[in-house]
């Protein structure tokens, strides 16, 4: 069961029965971000530039080395281009999104949807991100005039849903000033349901064949059915309407429209426009990202600017005087020139990884530059941002929350490739420019 490293001549860690090198993470000890972070840590230590693990087991290939990881996910990326987890879009159509599709699919998605995050467009969001914004501090101080304990990753991630409906949906949801709007009703069934988040990650190890005899669904039937109708009436409303916001919206209406779909020139068949399910799982990965991964970053820097009140001060400061020089408005312009807060939003994302591990499956045997080895063609490879952003080789005393480590001249000293809370090369996280913001 455990030979499959030793026979390739791969270093590996010692798995032990039946957890394999997982059995921190299977007796609930340790998150799978972190137990592969463990993994990367545990082989740097041990000088190796690559290698092997098990979960359960099942093989996976860790890349230690910089310049391997940067072949993986950017030079050599043709052979790496598939996350490899579960999607069934038969039963399960919310799981036909882009960080799942693969290959051709996901390129003619992918190649789309970066022009709904570019700076024009979050520069034409500013005005609505800042109505909302106003909201959100007047229910925080009345909140904190009650004294009463403050939920403040459920606040906030009413804030960035109602943020991403207005800025991509072009929709008003008013979930701050609602807390039991259906629509947080239907988020939270997926994401407060731990058992259904667990089997989500865990899916990525399981072979696909196998979820798919078994006709697994990642998203409960309840909460498929609302999104569907969520957003077809989204599209449904801009075509009665005759709206037109050139907005990520429209872009994917653009997708079922085959009037709209433009050949690349190159000989290939046209894609076939989206159906409105595949449109609904696009819309709905966007939601997904405002409602649990915006809002949890946002309250992991709270939590740490709490705890270091000189980092507070300092941001709070620097953010003052930004504001004398803008007249009080904190528009687009005078954020990109409070050059600290880019530094604790970064020094959070080091962290707190949006992604904390950048799974790809190995297409082809590649053989490993450098080395007599190669990777082989199924090999599930695990690019670990926990392992990463934890070297104290990159960053020293790693626990320890300084942003001074996101200077320019710090920065510049460290390697390609030693900061991706968001993925690097052609599969990174296509809305980091609005999260970054």
């Amino acid at each position: 069961t455990f030979s499959y490293w030793k026979k390739r001549k791969f270093n590996f860690l010692e798995p032990t029965i039946p957890f394999g090198n997982a059995q921190s993470f299977f007796l609930g000890k340790r998150g799978l971000g972190e137990l592969f972070g463990d993994w990367y840590l545990e082989m740097k230590a041990k000088g190796w530039d690559m290698g092997g693990a098990y979960f359960g087991s099942k093989p996976v290939f860790i890349p230690i080395d910089n310049k391997l990881i940067k072949k993986i996910l950017v030079t050599d990326f043709s052979n790496f281009r598939n996350h490899g987890f579960y999607i069934n879009e038969k039963i399960d159509p919310l799981s036909g999104h882009l960080f799942n599709l693969e290959s051709i699919k996901w390129k003619h998605v992918r190649s789309k949807i970066p022009a709904a995050f570019s700076s024009s467009k979050l520069r034409n969001h500013m005005d609505v991100m800042d109505s909302i914004t106003k909201l959100l501090v007047n229910r925080l101080k009345n909140m904190a005039e009650s004294q009463l304990p403050i939920d403040i990753k459920s606040v906030l991630g009413r804030f960035t849903v109602d943020v991403t409906s207005a800025s991509l949906f072009g929709i008003e949801t008013e979930c701050l000033k609602n807390k039991n709007a259906e629509l947080m009703k239907q988020a939270r069934a997926f994401f407060d349901i731990q058992l259904c988040r667990l089997f989500n990650t865990l899916v990525l190890l399981i072979p696909r064949n196998i979820l798919i005899f078994f006709n697994f669904r990642v998203f409960p039937t309840h909460v498929t059915n609302y999104f569907i109708n969520f957003f077809a009436n989204i599209k449904t409303q801009r075509a009665v309407e005759k709206i037109r916001r050139n907005d990520l919206t429209d872009i994917l209406i653009d997708l079922c429209d085959k009037t709209k779909i433009v050949s690349d020139n190159s000989g290939n068949s046209l894609p076939e426009p989206l159906t409105i399910k595949e449109f609904a799982a696009q819309m709905h990965l966007f939601f997904e990202a405002g409602y649990e991964t915006s809002a949890g970053t946002q309250t992991f820097a709270l939590y740490e600017l709490a705890a270091y009140s000189d980092i507070q001060n300092r941001l709070r400061n620097e953010i003052n005087t930004v504001l004398s020089r803008f007249n009080g408005v904190l528009d687009y312009d005078a954020i990109t020139e409070v050059n600290y807060l880019d530094q604790v939003v970064k020094e959070t994302l080091r962290k707190y990884p949006v992604l904390p591990i950048l799974p790809r499956v190995c297409e082809s045997d590649y053989p490993i530059p450098d080395s007599k080895l190669t990777i082989e063609k199924g090999t599930l490879i695990m690019a670990t941002n926990m392992g990463i952003h934890y070297d104290p080789e990159y960053y020293p005393d790693p626990m320890r929350f300084d942003p001074e480590r996101f200077t320019s001249e710090n920065m510049a000293k460290r390697p390609f490739c030693s900061f991706v809370p968001f993925g690097e090369g052609p599969r990174s996280c296509v809305g980091k420019n609005q999260e970054l913001k």
